[in-house]
């Protein structure tokens, strides 16, 4: 059976920090059937440079560069209008996701019908 394509769109901006732990959660997501979308928001640090790495390793990553700095909401957007999926997740690359992720969500989007799921959070103190 065909999964659903899931097309996952991260912006980036001065996340050279945080952009490893973020891609390496949604590459090794259960669910597989993954268009991993990385707009690069015109970033001044190497959060583009660490994705890149990554896209080299897989090729379920695509970057885009924006040319100029257009805030969150417009990456997003930017990232929409290159994707293939049959449904659409957002993940700040500044979180990670869990492996199940995607495929908990997918199943509850799948068996109600829905046209929007949310997932739960858990904030993560990073100096514990």
């Amino acid at each position: 059976m065909k999964q659903d394509l899931i097309s996952v769109i991260i912006p980036m901006y001065k996340v050279e920090k945080f952009i490893e732990k973020c891609l390496e959660s949604v590459c090794k997501s259960t669910y597989k059937n993954l268009e991993i979308i990385c707009v690069d928001d015109a970033s001044p640090d190497n959060s583009a440079k660490i994705a890149m790495e990554f896209a080299k390793k897989d090729n379920r990553i695509k970057i885009i560069k924006n040319p100029e700095n257009f805030g969150l909401f417009r990456a997003r957007v930017e990232g929409m209008k290159v994707a293939n999926g049959d449904y659409i997740a957002f993940v700040d690359s500044d979180d990670f996701v869990s492996l199940d992720w995607f495929r908990l969500l997918h199943n509850k989007i799948t068996e109600e019908k829905a046209d929007m799921v949310l997932g739960n959070t858990v904030n993560v103190d990073e100096h514990l």
